[in-house]
Formats: structure tokens, sequence, C-alpha cells
């Protein structure tokens, strides 16, 4: 998500010039975490404000490898355990959901589709630049 930037900016031009746009990054598979990204006032100068980042990646900040996505799955599996599984009340309730979703679909078209591991259809490009916005790449 980026920020729109304030209609007012308290300090000289600049000062921020070289600033980019305050955004939250949210990382998911394969290199899952959160990056925040703002101006702030470098220490010790006048005044003077600098891009910075705060960077959470979930594979570098624990010692412990985590299991891939299945693989917690068979294990629990084989101890018996079924927390992680969904009980039959919740699935029925789900299909709920998803019934009137599918029958949209078959009356008015399915979204569009895109292969695996693409940054996804053109669609999704041209609906942001209808706002002047793009996604944000890696």
């Amino acid at each position: 998500m980026v920020f729109q930037r304030a209609p007012h900016s308290p300090f000289d031009t600049t000062a921020t010039e070289e600033l980019g746009q305050n955004a939250i990054v949210i990382r998911v598979q394969p290199d899952e975490g959160v990056t925040v990204r703002f101006g702030s006032k470098v220490p010790g100068t006048s005044m003077e404000i600098r891009d910075v980042s705060m960077d959470f990646a979930y594979g570098e900040s624990f010692t412990e490898s985590s299991p891939e996505a299945y693989e917690r799955l068979i294990l629990d599996v084989l101890l018996g355990d079924a927390n992680l599984f969904p009980r039959t009340e919740e699935v029925e309730l789900s299909w709920k959901i998803l019934d009137p979703i599918e029958e949209y679909w078959d009356k008015h078209g399915r979204p569009a589709q895109y292969k695996s591991g693409t940054w996804g259809p053109v669609e999704a490009d041209e609906m942001l630049a209808r706002d002047g916005r793009s996604w944000r790449r890696p």
C-alpha cells in the first residue's frame, strides 16, 4: 500500500526533495515478510529528511526452519492432531459463501486467468492504472 502525500508538508521542500512515498509492503510466498517505508529526520542535521525502511523477513528472523506448506499438515495427520483441519460445520459454511460466487461467475464470467508464478493478469495492471497507480514490484 502506497500512501498519498500529505496536502501540506511542515518541512522545507529542499529537506524533502529526495523522499519517496510512504508505503507498507506485505510479502507472501516465497519471501514472507513486511516492510514499512517512510521519511525520517536524519539525527544531528538541521532538517534533513531521508527514506528509511523497517523490515521483517520471516525466513531471516528465526533460527528454526519453517516447514513447507503441506509438511506441517502431513505431520499433523501422522500424529493424529486435527487442530489445523476444518470441521464439517466450517466446510459447510464455506460453501454457503462460495456457492453464490460460483453462481455469479457462471452468469457473468470468471475473473481473468493468468499463469502460475507470474505477476497476474494484465487486467490487474489496467485496474490500478485507471487511478494512476501501479503495483510495486520487488
